[in-house]
């Protein structure tokens, strides 16, 4: 059901490779309809002092990944009010004919580069150090 979805970047990673030997982790952008929705702020502790970090609840009707260390499988990340935020948990809901995906994110504090430039639907990007294609789901 997608009155309430939007079309927001999902980054989806690849397993690791070595591309002239430095480890580079390739990935996809994808444009996804999503309902995204705001949560109350979680407080974490850094060497810096206190942080307060934004969370994000996630309604979607395709797959949101988590992070699997055994597949090698880093978690998908989505562009939001210009920051990223990473998938913390994901479970397929099947109790009612609306089946979708619930999940939830958390703001990302590595400090990796915003989203190509230009407009959501932009023109599709490789680059063999981890770059990116861009596709609709």
């Amino acid at each position: 059901m997608n009155f309430l979805k939007k079309p927001y970047l999902l980054r989806r990673y690849s397993k690791p490779k070595i591309v002239r030997g430095y480890s580079s982790i390739p990935y996809k952008d994808l444009i996804v309809p999503m309902d995204i929705q705001t949560l109350e702020n979680e407080v974490i502790t850094t060497p810096d002092g206190s942080r307060s970090i934004q969370r994000l609840k996630v309604f979607c009707d395709s797959i949101i990944l988590v992070e699997n260390q055994e597949k090698q499988q880093k978690a998908d990340r989505i562009w939001f009010q210009d920051k990223w935020f990473e998938c913390s948990s994901s479970r397929l809901s099947e109790n009612t004919p609306l089946r979708h995906w619930t999940a939830t994110f958390r703001e990302c504090l590595d400090a990796e580069s915003e989203p190509n430039s230009g407009s959501i639907e932009g023109k599709d990007s490789k680059n063999e150090f981890g770059g990116s294609e861009r596709s609709t789901l």
